[in-house]
């Protein structure tokens, strides 16, 4: 008698535009050598913390959803909302305002394990949904278009002492 196959894990799409980056000082420890990297961009501006590494500020319209410690939910919030036809009708584009940051999506299976080490790393309790970070969910502007979450300067301005950065972080 066959075994009726279990469904794929959901997987989880992160966007992430400073140390998570591949190359950089956190990539290896929080999603080891086998992650794939995609390209691709936000809308937004990167701000340089005076600890040296950078946050990202986000339009508060582009904000879907702010994480919780309930990450099997918000899994299955991004699932819902990243549907083609959603995708398709969701029209963001780069402003004067808000231009395009540029990252990498990262994706994986076992987001119940890894973002409570993800949210810890970033300052972000999710039990509160407040932080020095703030994860949410947005819209990627470039292909591939998304539901990703990330992370950001919470109500969308930047913490005392960040100053303007640019568009990529290293």
């Amino acid at each position: 008698m066959d075994k009726p196959m279990s469904p794929a894990p959901a997987t989880l799409r992160l966007f992430v535009y400073g140390t998570l980056k591949q190359g950089q000082s956190n990539h290896l420890r929080y999603f080891g050598p086998t992650a794939k990297a995609i390209p691709s961009a936000v809308r937004g501006r990167l701000y340089q913390l005076p600890q040296g590494y950078p946050i990202l500020i986000v339009p508060v319209a582009d904000v879907l959803a702010i994480g919780t410690a309930n990450y099997a939910a918000d899994l299955a919030l991004q699932q819902a909302i990243s549907e083609p036809a959603i995708a398709a009708d969701t029209a963001l584009e780069a402003t004067d305002a808000w231009p395009l940051v540029q990252g990498e999506i990262i994706e994986f299976t076992d987001a119940h394990q890894r973002l409570p080490r993800i949210d810890t790393l970033e300052g972000f309790d999710a039990s509160t949904g407040q932080g020095l970070y703030q994860r949410v969910l947005i819209w990627t502007v470039q292909e591939p278009r998304a539901a990703v979450w990330t992370y950001v300067a919470p109500e969308g301005a930047p913490p005392p002492g960040a100053i303007p950065w640019g568009l990529t972080w290293p």
